[in-house]
Order: structure tokens, then C-alpha cells, then sequence
């Protein structure tokens, strides 16, 4: 549920991250002096969520974008899950996390949940989460995808047919193999976006991968809930996103 760097922060605002190893994709921390609205958007990964008051969430992958309203002086730490590794860290399969937004309690026995928030907080891997072996053609069908290689290949390349290879992903990642392309395109424009304000949609919705602009519209909207131009803004902070449904959660 974290901001990434840029993600309607200002510049009073504070988000590190550290890259993670194993099926830890980062690690991650946020503190916001003021009431915050945060958009958050699709990035294809499941993330255990800690607060300062001891709350603790399971936040899970997701097609959906939504607002999260951060009360005055939160302080937020997390882990997030490679994106093949959400079923075989949380024991459970990957359909039923997905959209998740839940007490970590309702995942995980009381004891369990407890031992893991405490873990999270200090950043160090929850020892009470032990990773099953994944599946190795789903581990490299997501990184052929993170790399723009085409689906029909992906499947050629682990030796699965189309159906099948939607069977694993939903089994081990929660989300199937054209939704991981479609986040993964969306990505590839937003680190664009954040690294320099684009000065022409268009230039940047054929360079994310997108057909045109009209496209990059039309998925903005699904994935980010705005336009491309009012996601920028808010990435660079010269807007903040609007208060109307956003959603306290801790």
C-alpha cells in the first residue's frame, strides 16, 4: 500500500525502500506528518503492512486502484512479495488474496500474525513465514513478462499451453499472465513518468508499449482511476489526489 518514490508525496512527506533478496522483493517504510490521501495502483505484488499502532494487514495483488486516507503523523513499515512468490510465502492460493485489503489475523493464526508484525517492523523476514518451493515455470514466465517478452512465447518457452499457464499464475500469483502484462506496461510507464515529467502522452504511451495515447487513457483509467495527466501531477506532487471515497485503514 505504500507511495513508490513520487507516488503523491510532497515534499514534507518521507518514503525509503531498500531492495529485498529471495522472495523479498523490498522492504519498505512511510511516515506522513499530515492527514494523507494516498492513491495506490497495481504493481502486481502482495505486501504485509505494519503501522505504529500495531495494526497489521495483509494487502494483496490487485487489478484495482484505491485511496487510502493516512491519518496525521502515520507511520507505516512493509514487506513486499515478489510477484511468483504470494502463495508460496502465505501458504495460501494466490485467488484468494487477490484484492485482498484484511487483518493480517485473518490470514494467519493470532500468534503467527503477531510474531510476523513484529518481524516486518523491525525488517527482518518473518521467521514464522517459511516459503514453500514455487513453481519454476511460473518464476520464469514472470520474469520473461517483467521483461516485455510476448505471452504466447512465455508459454511456448515453459512448455505450457495458454490455459495452463493462467491455471498456475492463479494458483501461485493471484493475478493471470495478461493482467501481470497489462501492470507491467502500466509500471513501465509510471517509472518514465516519474523520472521526468513527459512532455508529450503520446511519446510515452508508444514508448511504455501502449498503441497509442487513446490506450494508455483507457488503462490509466482501470489501473490508476485518473487520467495519465492527473497521475502525473500527483506523482510529482503538483496535485494531490481528491479525498472523495478514499478509505482509512489504519
Amino acid at each position: 500500500m505504500a507511495a513508490e518514490p513520487g507516488e503523491g508525496l510532497n515534499e514534507t512527506d518521507t518514503y525509503r525502500e531498500r531492495v529485498g533478496s529471495g522472495v523479498v522483493r523490498c522492504w519498505w517504510a512511510q511516515r506522513v506528518p499530515g492527514e494523507f490521501v494516498q492513491r495506490v495502483v497495481p504493481d502486481a505484488a502482495a505486501d504485509v503492512i505494519v503501522a505504529s499502532t500495531g495494526a497489521a494487514y495483509l494487502v494483496g495483488p490487485t487489478l484495482a486502484p484505491a485511496l487510502h486516507l493516512l491519518p496525521p503523523g502515520a507511520e507505516l513499515r512493509g514487506l513486499r512479495l515478489r510477484t511468483e512468490a504470494t502463495a508460496a510465502v502465505l501458504g495460501l492460493p494466490g485467488d484468494e488474496v487477490r484484492d485482498a485489503v484484511v487483518p493480517l489475523s485473518a490470514v494467519l493464526p493470532d500468534a503467527a500474525a503477531r510474531t510476523v508484525a513484529e518481524s516486518v517492523w523491525r525488517g527482518v523476514f518473518p521467521s514464522a513465514l517459511r516459503p514453500r518451493p514455487g513453481d519454476p515455470r511460473v518464476r520464469h514466465a514472470v520474469s520473461r513478462i517483467w521483461r516485455g517478452a510476448p505471452l504466447d512465447g512465455v508459454a511456448d518457452e515453459v512448455s505450457l499451453t495458454g490455459r495452463q499457464l493462467r491455471r498456475l499464475f492463479t494458483e501461485q500469483v493471484g493475478l493471470g499472465p495478461k493482467a501481470l502484462q497489462r501492470i507491467v506496461r502500466f509500471q513501465r510507464f509510471l517509472r518514465s513518468a516519474d523520472a521526468v515529467r513527459p512532455s508529450s502522452l503520446a511519446d510515452s504511451a508508444v514508448a511504455a508499449g501502449y498503441a497509442d495515447q487513446a490506450h494508455l487513457t483507457r488503462e490509466t483509467r482501470d489501473l490508476a482511476g485518473v487520467t495519465p495527466a492527473v497521475l502525473v501531477r500527483e506523482r510529482h506532487g503538483l496535485a494531490a489526489p481528491d479525498a472523495a471515497g478514499a478509505v482509512a485503514v489504519f
